[in-house]
């Protein structure tokens, strides 16, 4: 198999995760941080105002979140982690899954975007997104003053036109605090390429699996213009 791209700091490669990271090497990622799908539209029966769909979807989708995580913890390090972006509806689904997978959460990270967003007439209008935060058996956070909450200015406009874009800098905080020695960072769900920016802008070595080319090529070129910081 042949990576989309690669570099001495970067490999990217096109295709399905779950088919890709069987083939990685077990123990060689100190880190992983990914924004998946979240559960919005898996809906097959019930009620479609819930926008998740009813608890039956939900499992179903749980049991997907499952297998990946299953295999990323099976790259991890005993020192690594995997952070994973999620939202208050796809919340139980990462615990079940997590649950399933034996990689209970650690903790849950609230990233408050300092914006409201679009919501409808019943129900409060989000200004938050969760990271879960999974650790391996040696992991540790050495900032033990380090609260659940982060404020990282966020709005409707995304810089590489992904429509679930994440900030380079609050990827980069969630790396600088989990890892202080250079490793390889790994994003099975890379987008538009944030997190290996993010990864490479930090010295680290990044490994990324993105299914749609149009994102992957976002993500290339944008791997292959020179860091200059993380506002770049």
């Amino acid at each position: 198999m042949t990576p989309y791209c690669s570099d001495t700091a970067i490999t990217l490669w096109h295709g399905d995760a779950l088919e890709i990271l069987p083939t990685m090497r077990g123990a060689t990622v100190d880190l992983c941080v990914t924004d998946p799908p979240y559960v919005i539209g898996a809906l097959s029966a019930g009620n479609m105002a819930t926008k998740a769909g009813g608890w039956g979807d939900m499992m179903n989708s749980a049991r997907w979140f499952r297998d990946w995580y299953a295999m990323v913890r099976r790259l991890i390090r005993p020192s690594g982690a995997l952070w994973t972006f999620l939202n208050w509806r796809s919340l139980p689904v990462v615990m079940k899954a997590a649950f399933d997978a034996e990689w209970s959460l650690t903790s849950l990270l609230v990233w408050h975007k300092d914006w409201i967003g679009p919501g409808g007439s019943v129900g409060l209008r989000p200004a938050y997104e969760l990271v879960a935060l999974m650790a391996g058996p040696e992991f540790s956070i050495e900032d033990r003053g380090l609260p659940d909450v982060w404020t990282y200015k966020w709005a409707s406009f995304k810089p590489s036109g992904h429509p679930a874009e994440k900030p380079v800098e609050l990827l980069a905080r969630l790396i600088s605090e989990s890892t202080r020695k250079p490793g390889t960072i790994l994003d099975p769900f890379a987008g538009s390429g944030s997190t290996l920016v993010a990864a490479k802008t930090l010295g680290h070595r990044a490994v990324g699996i993105e299914a749609e080319e149009k994102w992957c090529e976002t993500a290339a070129n944008r791997c292959r213009q020179e860091v200059l910081g993380l506002g770049a």
